[in-house]
């Protein structure tokens, strides 16, 4: 009798040992599907932003952003593809995604709303498509991030100001990775003029490198 309840036991606790293995597997290979599916999403994500090129040299028109922010809306909810976003992409999406056709006064941050208030109609809706090639970056560089693309510390070199506040705005610290500037630059990384539409604050004017150039 000893022995047949402890070969009973042993096979109980064998069965949950198993039990647990094939469970682990299922969400291992659940969580591979997952990912791929997330790479398969950014990418797409990242090919339908490419009007906002890092390299362009005027700003995003309103028919743009208009047709930016449907594409954004497709992916994001038709195609599913939002649902595979880390909680920072999502965040900073969301953001981005309002900014693109939302009234200048509830434009994020509020520091970018206060300086369109103080332009002209035509001069702000350029400071904004000059504002979202920036904010259409910072959202790439957590793409990549999510990807686990960046390594190290500090690959966004210079956050100017605006950036800074916009990923506040959006529920990021601009303190953590892969925000953090770090202490040297590469002399051969490229610099890219923050401004494009010449209404942009003195400050934001000189050089400043993209975070996905």
């Amino acid at each position: 009798m000893v022995i047949t309840t402890w070969v009973q036991a042993a096979g109980t606790v064998l069965l949950g040992l198993v039990g647990l293995w094939f469970a682990h597997n299922y969400r291992r290979q659940i969580r591979l599907k997952l990912a791929e599916r997330q790479v398969e999403a950014y990418v797409r994500l990242w090919a339908l932003t490419a009007p906002a090129a890092p390299f362009r040299a005027t700003p995003l028109e309103p028919a743009e952003l208009k047709k930016l922010y449907d594409d954004m809306s497709k992916w994001y909810f038709d195609d599913g593809d939002g649902i595979l976003t880390s909680s920072a992409a999502r965040d900073l999406f969301v953001g981005v995604h309002s900014n693109l056709i939302c009234p200048f006064g509830e434009m994020k941050p509020a520091v970018l709303a206060a300086q369109l208030a103080a332009l002209s109609p035509a001069d702000a809706e350029r400071r904004r498509g000059c504002a979202i090639i920036r904010q259409i970056s910072l959202l790439r560089t957590q793409l990549k991030k999510d990807l686990a693309m960046h390594f190290g510390v500090g690959y966004y070199p210079d956050l100017q100001p605006d950036d800074r506040a916009f990923l506040v705005s959006c529920g990021l610290s601009p303190r953590r990775r892969p925000w953090r500037p770090r202490r040297l630059r590469p002399a051969d990384r490229p610099r890219v003029n923050s401004c494009v539409c010449g209404a942009c604050p003195a400050k934001a004017l000189p050089d400043a490198g993209h975070p996905d150039s």
